[in-house]
């Protein structure tokens, strides 16, 4: 029985060897020498460059094999990999080159439906925002309501872009008549229709959203008149000035000719109501806003992911469009650290990885600085290593 487990341990890894030298020794070269750093680097141009080099040259069973490689040094899959690049720079105007082939779009197409489905399908849809869901009743349930829809607004906004742009790609690829039938069935994805299911979706989530507003007005202005507690006086008062600037953005807006189906809120009361607040207590306003202007700030730092390198840096592109660094992808739900001074609990606080970390771990263990000479700083962690 043993000389049985010891025959099977044997030509188990001899099978993973042979899997992993199955990767052409050509393509493996680009991967460890110019798409992986790239995309570290936040480099798109050079990983579009590359990656289309790679999945022009591959297919079949090597496609998962270089997928299974990528996730080893925590990388998304090849046509994830590309899909998100080109999506990037497209989406800031960049000219993206060369262009997607046929056997690159069978790579990436399934990544933006997938994406988009999840939509269709209410997979993504915040629980507020079902027929049945009951409104809120306290400041903390409208901030998580509102963060979800605000997370959902992103989606919404990102998917209907990704519909159009793989829409026009995959149509320039069938009009050129070298797509096989096979292919074709790959390609046939609607993603005009599902677009127009997902603008439906933002108008439903505008409604919902302008409603939770409204009612948090309400609900501020009733905490600041009848509570002496400075805490939620604070967040009321905070809630207050925010929901005020975004239900007045929308009018403009929908004054200028969008929104036209949506119903106008009651501008001119939630005017007045947020008025009369400022006037009975300015300090508070004037404290609120600069604690929580802080604090937003901190959370965006803390919490917030670039486009590239898992989230760790914003791309080559920002050096061209500065404009373009400021959006961050935020977490659905923030990791919460438990006290690790509280005794009582035998779960312990969970670690969260710092950014310098995770860079030090790409370089083997520690960065070099030139400073009159080179000097090589080392950083061990137990959980890189």
């Amino acid at each position: 029985m043993r000389r049985l487990i010891v025959t099977f341990a044997v030509l188990l890894f001899g099978f993973q060897v042979t899997l992993q030298a199955a990767i052409p020794r050509n393509v493996k070269l680009e991967l460890d020498n110019r798409l992986i750093p790239a995309y570290r680097t936040g480099n798109l141009e050079t990983v579009i460059f590359s990656g289309a080099l790679i999945a022009n040259k591959i297919s079949g069973s090597l496609i998962g094999e270089i997928d299974v490689y990528l996730d080893e040094h925590n990388i998304e899959s090849l046509g994830a990999v590309l899909a998100r690049s080109r999506f990037t720079l497209l989406t800031q105007g960049e000219q993206v080159k060369p262009q997607a082939t046929v056997k690159e779009l069978i790579l990436t197409v399934p990544h933006f439906q997938e994406q988009v489905q999840e939509i269709i399908t209410g997979a993504l849809r915040p629980m507020i925002m079902r027929e049945d869901a009951k409104f809120p009743s306290a400041l903390k349930e409208f901030e998580e309501s509102l963060l979800k829809i605000h997370i959902y607004k992103n989606d919404l906004l990102n998917l209907d872009r990704t519909s159009l742009l793989a829409a026009q790609a995959v149509e320039s690829a069938l009009r050129t008549g070298n797509v096989k039938p096979v292919d074709r069935g790959r390609l046939s994805f609607n993603f005009l229709e599902a677009r127009e299911q997902i603008l439906a979706e933002n108008k439903r989530r505008v409604e919902v959203e302008l409603a939770l507003r409204v009612a948090r007005v309400r609900l501020a202005k009733r905490i600041i008149d009848e509570t002496n507690d400075l805490h939620q006086q604070l967040l009321a008062v905070f809630a207050m000035d925010q929901d005020l600037k975004i239900i007045n953005d929308f009018v403009e807006q929908q004054r200028q000719g969008l929104f036209q189906l949506i119903d106008e809120p009651d501008i001119d009361q939630i005017n007045r109501t947020v008025k009369e607040a400022q006037q009975n207590a300015p300090r508070l306003f004037r404290d609120a806003e600069r604690l929580f202007t802080g604090i937003h700030w901190w959370i965006r730092g803390r919490y917030g992911k670039g486009s590239v390198a898992n989230g760790l840096l914003k791309g080559a592109y920002v050096k061209n469009n500065p404009a373009a660094g400021f959006a961050l992808n935020m977490p659905r739900n923030r990791p919460v650290a438990m006290d690790p001074f509280r005794n009582e609990g035998s779960q312990a606080s969970p670690y969260v990885a710092r950014r310098h970390e995770n860079t030090w771990a790409w370089e083997n263990g520690g960065i070099s600085m030139k400073h009159e000479k080179t000097v090589k700083i080392t950083a061990v962690s137990d959980y890189f290593y």
